[in-house]
């Protein structure tokens, strides 16, 4: 009897103990500072400088765990981030959104790939200046090249 109240207190401490956000700050370009807190699948991205505040909340639909990754995604000079996750199929490939910094905006934008709908197994070639991702055809897997060319 006296471990069915313990785990049923047990139970109850679980549920009310709070959902801990994971926050990042990084500087995407010079006196600009940009903080991401993901809680869940909830993303608030907040961008500060001298001239601009400005925040905002995506939402993620998605079974598992969510990670950012800070980079250079369109090989710019500025920072910029991915939120990336696990498919929630057999957790055979990895999901990437990319946002990248547009200075004279003063917001992130979404980039979408050049193929597909989504940016999935992503590997970044800085000197190529190029994102390789995945995508289907007709069921079967083929390769994207989102290029961009130097300034």
């Amino acid at each position: 009897m006296r471990f069915k109240y313990l785990a049923i207190s047990m139970l109850g401490l679980l549920w009310t103990a709070p959902v801990f956000a994971e926050a990042t700050t990084f500087n995407p370009t010079k006196n600009v500072e940009a903080t991401l807190v993901l809680e869940g699948f909830m993303l608030t991205v907040a961008v500060k400088s001298d001239a601009h505040n400005e925040s905002r909340t995506i939402a993620f639909q998605a079974e598992n765990e969510l990670h950012v990754q800070i980079d250079d995604f369109n090989f710019d000079g500025e920072k910029d981030f991915a939120v990336w996750q696990i498919d929630d199929g057999m957790g055979t490939y990895t999901i990437h959104r990319i946002f990248v910094y547009r200075p004279e905006a003063r917001i992130f934008k979404e980039l979408t790939p050049a193929c597909g709908d989504d940016f999935v197994s992503l590997r970044v070639e800085h000197d190529k200046r190029t994102l390789l991702s995945t995508y289907w055809e007709m069921n079967e897997p083929k390769l994207c090249v989102t290029h961009f060319s130097p300034d």
